[in-house]
């Protein structure tokens, strides 16, 4: 049981080279001396690094670094981009489906629809005021009602192809 622990003790103290460590966790001897440089490792030693601490130290750095108040990780980051992308993804799908219209799209397909429908309301009176000439006023009522009727069947006619036709354009 005593020469376990002196084993262990003696791992946590153990010095490598910078080839050594390199090789320990498959990068090159210069990605090392850069992340040396960059202040992710320490050495003990020209040339040497304590092998536990600075395990823990690249481990704690490949896994997106030290978590500091008011400043974001690097992994956090690229999976808040990750869910962006992930999201734009979507967007784009409901729209190749038709299931999304683009804000100009639908400005340019509702005004059409509105303009349609004002013009037909606004010609109603000039049409049918002279066939309605002395009629009851039930029959004027009648009449007036399938005419504003008519007109606005032109708002309900939603198609999702009348957006596409519009933004192919």
């Amino acid at each position: 049981m005593s020469k376990s622990k002196a084993k262990v003790d003696d791992l946590a103290n153990l010095e490598i080279g910078t080839s050594e460590f390199a090789k320990l966790v498959g990068k090159t001897p210069q990605w090392i001396r850069q992340l040396t440089r960059d202040g992710v490792l320490t050495q003990c030693g020209r040339g040497k690094y304590n092998m536990a601490e600075n395990i823990l130290a690249y481990i704690e750095h490949v896994s997106g670094g030290k978590e500091e108040i008011g400043k974001p990780r690097y992994v956090d980051a690229k999976t808040e981009h990750e869910i962006l992308k992930k999201e734009k993804t979507e967007l784009q799908l409901q729209q190749l489906r038709g299931q999304l219209h683009s804000t100009e799209d639908v400005r340019l397909v509702m005004g059409d629809m509105i303009l349609s429908a004002k013009s037909k309301l606004l010609t109603l009176p000039a049409r049918i005021a002279g066939n309605l000439e002395g009629e009851s006023t039930k029959t004027i009522e009648q009449t007036l009602r399938a005419e504003i009727e008519d007109a606005l069947t032109v708002l309900v006619d939603y198609s999702p192809q009348m957006f596409v036709k519009e933004s192919s354009e």
